[in-house]
């Protein structure tokens, strides 16, 4: 099998090398061999080629080739270079042999995938009068990706020939790299700064153009075990608002229980691994005289949903915060804890009044803006939508707006469960509960509605983007088919290098109330993806910082994907075209992309530059052009 090591030769000498030799070392002239065999050539087989040095048709070397075997053929290879589709390519050599033996040069055509489309083929007859010159022709189809130049002796046709001055030339044809799909053409995207961010394909902000087979497809998280079963007595089957909050070693499910017994409650459970929780036993709020895994009781219980605040300066008994009800009026107070269980209001009144605020209404700082932001329950046009505010100290806040959304479909949001995504923080990403009131399924159950989880996401926090297809989509039980289940958790943990784990409740207002986990790979939320066909993706122009392109990326057996650095107008970056990039398959969270065999694209740092995205049955969910290869 011919080995596909893609030349070193860049789009720019390649545009200008038309009907120029395109064979590498094409005289044999380079005295340096590799096993025997010339440098810039292969051999098929393990041994048959010799270099000579006593005078060949032109200058001082030649090869000979010595085929002994009566059941195998031998073939020797120049380098593969890019292939234009469409051109016609003409290849010559000077043949000696002084046997029967009757060698062959060969044009070889090669896919994406290594493999042979197409080749054609002329033969020298021996015994030949001295040297012979040999000639033909062909044109490269459609999917050529790479094409090489052969010198071949027949299966049973043994014997020696000798072979110099191998030339390969072409005319017209398509730009190297079109392969079996038209190249993705620039839009009207501006350039904007990345540095060395990850970045996730969540929204369109980075995709300018996509042909083919591309598309940005929704994955789902996979169901795995239930977490927490409600079935303490001042827990029940209408807990809710459940809120994930990692404090160092330690993951923290707050959420509100509900029940005859006890009213409304904050509750928590903790976990070490994001898998299996614990409720602590506290003395803050006792049950019949026992310990009980309760933090607050009141009203501001019926939704309080902290946080743990980063803020380097913040006071120490200041450390977690959460927005709840107010005791003193209608709106949100702000509570504060030192160490998570025990907690007051700050200030003892609402802080944020305008809103309706019956749902989980969710707060954190945010580093990159410098503020706390908020987003709480709304109405507006007949539905519950989100609105958001900010504020320098969690007391003083902006007048709250409304969020604005990339469609115009009226849709329930029961929650938002907005936080910035803890790998690439400049990004929000909300998993809002969607509430059909209009529907029920099962109807004995008496309270109508049912509800599933969106994707949605912002680079600003109040410009969403957010798909129609559901994230979570109920299961196959009737219990979960019933009113405001599938209410993801706010947050979510890094339970493996490989997953993220998220939580979503089910069985709401049944007696077996629960908290089931599922997890999705690694920023595995949306992928630029390609089915059996190929596809290709061309982004805005971005400008780095880094010095390496990592991936995070999934293939089929049979998938790959390449790519280019191009200039803002779309033509590729000598050195980096996808022709010179490694064909990638595989499935790696973080992998250094490299051009000839080189990761180094620090030479194009700082300017804006586009990445062209070509693959096949495969999924790329993140980039970051990080320093030194991080993930």
């Amino acid at each position: 099998m011919i080995a596909l090591a893609v030349s070193l030769l860049t789009m720019a000498s390649f545009a200008a090398a038309e009907e120029a030799n395109l064979v590498e070392n094409p005289s044999f002239e380079d005295p340096a061999t590799q096993a025997g065999v010339p440098v810039r050539w292969e051999l098929r087989e393990e041994e048959g080629v010799e270099l000579r040095t006593d005078g060949g048709h032109t200058g001082t070397n030649y090869v000979r080739l010595v085929d002994t075997r009566d059941d195998a053929g031998l073939f020797l290879s120049s380098q593969p270079v890019p292939a234009r589709p469409g051109g016609t390519y003409t290849a010559t050599a000077w043949f000696r042999t002084a046997d029967e033996c009757s060698p062959g040069l060969y044009i070889n055509f090669f896919d994406d995938l290594g493999e042979r489309i197409h080749h054609t083929y002329q033969r020298a007859e021996g015994p030949t009068d001295g040297w012979v010159q040999v000639r033909v022709t062909a044109v490269a189809p459609e999917g050529a990706w790479i094409v090489s130049a052969g010198l071949y002796a027949y299966i049973s046709d043994v014997g020696t020939f000798d072979a110099d001055d191998v030339v390969l030339t072409v005319e017209g044809g398509a730009d190297p790299g079109s392969g079996a799909i038209a190249r993705a053409e620039p839009g009207d995207k501006q350039a904007v700064r990345i540095d060395d961010r990850l970045e996730l394909f969540v929204d369109s902000f980075l995709v300018d153009a996509m042909v083919g087979d591309a598309e940005r497809r929704l994955h789902h998280p996979c169901p795995r075990e239930v977490v927490l079963n409600l079935d303490r007595p001042w827990e029940g089957e209408t807990s809710a608002y459940f809120t994930v909050v990692t404090d160092g070693d330690r993951i923290m499910m707050y959420y509100r229980g509900s029940s005859e017994e006890s009213g409304q409650v904050t509750c928590v459970a903790e976990s070490t691994d994001g898998v299996h929780f614990t409720r602590p036993e506290l003395d803050i709020v006792q049950y019949e005289g026992q310990p009980t895994n309760i933090v607050w009781q009141g009203r501001g219980a019926h939704n309080l949903t902290p946080f743990r605040d980063p803020r380097p300066d913040v006071p120490d008994d200041q450390r977690f915060k959460a927005l709840g009800y107010s005791h003193h009026g209608s709106g949100l107070a702000a509570y504060v804890s030192p160490d998570g269980y025990h907690w007051r209001d700050l200030t003892g009144e609402p802080v944020i009044t305008k809103g309706a605020f019956d749902s989980q209404n969710v707060a954190f700082w945010d580093p990159s803006r410098g503020l706390y932001v908020d987003f709480h329950r709304s109405g507006r046009d007949g539905v519950r939508d989100i609105m958001t505010a900010t504020s320098r100290d969690f007391i003083n806040w902006t007048e709250p707006v409304f969020v604005e959304y990339a469609d115009d479909r009226k849709q329930h949001m029961y929650t938002n469960g907005i936080r910035p995504y803890f790998r690439a923080p400049h990004i929000y990403i909300g998993l809002p509960a969607r509430f059909v009131p209009s529907r029920t399924k099962i109807p004995e159950h008496g309270t109508p509605g049912i509800s599933d989880a969106l994707l949605m996401s912002s680079r600003d926090g109040y410009r969403f983007e957010r798909w129609n297809e559901a994230f979570i989509r109920p299961g196959p039980e009737p219990e979960v088919w019933t009113d405001r289940n599938n209410y993801p958790a706010l947050g979510m943990v890094q339970t493996s290098p490989e997953e993220i784990s998220l939580y979503w409740t089910e069985h709401y207002r049944h007696p077996t109330m629960r908290l089931r986990r599922g997890t999705i790979r690694t920023d595995g939320f949306v992928s630029l993806h390609s089915g059996g066909e190929v596809g290709e993706v061309l982004t805005r122009p971005l400008v780095f910082t880094g010095d390496q392109l990592v991936v995070n990326y999934q293939t089929s057996a049979i998938g790959w994907l390449r790519f280019e650095l191009c200039e803002e107008d779309g033509s590729p970056i000598d050195g980096f075209s996808l022709v010179e990039s490694e064909q990638l398959f595989g499935n790696e969270i973080a992998h250094t992309v490299t051009w000839a065999g080189d990761p180094d694209v620090s030479e194009l740092a700082g300017r804006p530059v586009r990445l062209r995205v070509r693959m096949q049955d495969a999924d790329l969910y993140s980039i970051r052009f990080a320093s030194g290869g991080g993930d």
